[in-house]
């Protein structure tokens, strides 16, 4: 794993796996932007996420218009993963004048339609429009329902397995909030927001080749149980947490030096990670 800060940010490179992070702060974070993420491999993007201040980041700080973006990855459906989809989509139909990809399950593809997007991209001075309207679906295939749920596809060169997480939990019903994190190429293993859950985190490491980890990190101690904290991430073994940078903290994470605790160090917005 090589780092690199760059202040261009280029859709194409040599071939080499690489991910640079646009943010890295939590969901209310103005100083690190939002984590979402831009993988390049060759010829090859994808954007894993669009947040609330994605589009204004993209553009101020590394000088990227949206229209750039060819392919999109959603994990979750929170604003700061997916605040900024829609003017994407407007972007994309208006100006562009052509349709982005799409990596996302048929479930997830509904939800984020009817529960999500719908308000803002339904009405059309030509008649009602639905998210194929704006989108061509990449459609992952299942490759497993136990011990979770995992599925596959490729976007061009760069292969993607997401696995479903738990994130948020409704403690009347039990159920989980939608939501995946993903293996690149089998090497990048990028959980996105998550809760802790070293049994998963353990398996992934034990079937696939795994280099290095991106982890979801609260520092504030005050979201356990949605997020990760950096409490339960020092419990990890050694071995784990020496492959592992942390994202999505907010601004106490300054006060924190990760590597005398064993990890890599905390992800940085706008640095190439070469994998």
């Amino acid at each position: 794993m090589n780092c690199c800060d760059t202040s261009a940010l280029e859709l194409t490179n040599s071939g080499r796996l690489s991910v640079l992070f646009v943010g890295t702060g939590s969901a209310f974070s103005k100083r690190y932007f939002q984590t979402n993420v831009l993988v390049v491999k060759g010829e090859d993007h994808l954007l894993i996420d669009c947040g609330t201040l994605c589009p204004y980041a993209l553009e101020t700080k590394y000088g990227l218009e949206l229209s750039k973006i060819d392919n999109i990855l959603l994990t979750h459906p929170h604003a700061d993963h997916i605040g900024g989809v829609e003017e994407l989509a407007l972007v994309d139909r208006y100006v562009k004048k052509q349709k982005a990809n799409l990596v996302i399950t048929d479930e997830f593809k509904e939800l984020l339609w009817n529960e999500s997007l719908k308000g803002g991209l339904k009405v059309n001075e030509e008649g009602p429009l639905n998210i194929d309207d704006y989108f061509n679906q990449i459609k992952p295939e299942l490759l497993q329902t136990e011990p979770f749920e995992m599925y596959e596809t490729n976007v061009g060169s760069i292969n993607l397995k997401l696995f479903r997480t738990n994130h948020v939990t409704c403690k009347e019903t039990g159920d989980f909030q939608i939501s995946y994190g993903i293996l690149i190429d089998d090497k990048v293993l990028y959980p996105c927001d998550t809760q802790f859950n070293r049994e998963q985190l353990e398996y992934l490491i034990g079937k696939y080749p795994v280099r290095v980890i991106f982890h979801d990190c609260d520092v504030s101690g005050y979201s356990e149980g949605v997020h990760a904290s950096y409490a339960q991430l020092k419990t990890l073994p050694d071995d784990i947490r020496a492959m592992t940078y942390l994202c999505h903290y907010n601004g106490k994470a300054e006060s924190i030096n990760p590597e005398d605790d064993g990890f890599r160090k905390f992800a940085r917005p706008g640095v190439w990670y070469r994998c």
